[in-house]
């Protein structure tokens, strides 16, 4: 079991590991002339910052339960308890996968009219 937990934390951290992007400093400190990036120009700039930030982390996050969940249905060698505990993280699962997408899809189509 030690094992299948190492092996899980390593794909989990390849999965969250993000790449760096560095900005040019000869465009953006040579230019004194410029703003500089305003934090909040209205809900539409908002509602697309948590967008790109939550819902990726929710979706992978139910991807992960529903791996969890099959692993765990799997390992349950026939026990009734342990099924029922893998069916019902699943079905939690799903259920919270269709309800981010449906929200992504909610939030895009309000930030769709408010442009």
């Amino acid at each position: 079991m030690k094992t299948i937990n190492k092996i899980f934390f390593v794909l989990l951290s390849a999965f969250l590991a993000s790449p760096v992007f560095a900005a040019n400093q000869s465009t953006t400190l040579g230019n004194v002339d410029s703003e500089p990036p305003k934090i909040f120009d209205g809900i539409d700039t908002l509602l697309d910052s948590i967008v790109v930030i939550l819902f990726p982390v929710a979706g992978l996050a139910c991807v992960v339960f529903i791996i969890i969940g099959g692993y765990t249905w799997i390992a349950s060698a026939g026990d009734p308890a342990k099924v029922q505990q893998a069916q019902g993280t699943l079905t939690w699962a799903i259920i919270g996968l269709v309800f981010v997408l449906i929200a992504g899809l909610i939030v895009n189509t309000v930030t769709g009219f408010i442009n």
